[in-house]
């Protein structure tokens, strides 16, 4: 999996965010662009996406928990 091309993808829909949206990984790509990605390969990814806001690789975007699905949950700021 090339986390770097995911990566461009997930920055791209976040900056159309609006600031204050509450957002799911997933939310961020195509519902079957997601979907066909191998489950490892999503784990995998959100790891990566994870440890890259709690760094503060990725402006403007703040960890917020996990839901009760267990999915991490992410926030928009300023």
């Amino acid at each position: 999996m090339d986390n770097t091309y995911w990566m461009g993808k997930a920055i791209d829909k976040i900056n159309s965010l609006e600031t204050g949206v509450v957002f799911y990984l997933k939310d961020l790509f195509d519902g079957v662009e997601w979907k066909e990605l191998p489950v490892g390969d999503r784990l995998g990814f959100g790891k990566y996406f994870k440890n890259e806001v709690l760094e503060n690789s990725i402006p403007y975007v703040r960890y917020i928990g996990k839901a009760q699905n267990n999915s991490a949950q992410y926030i928009k700021g300023e």
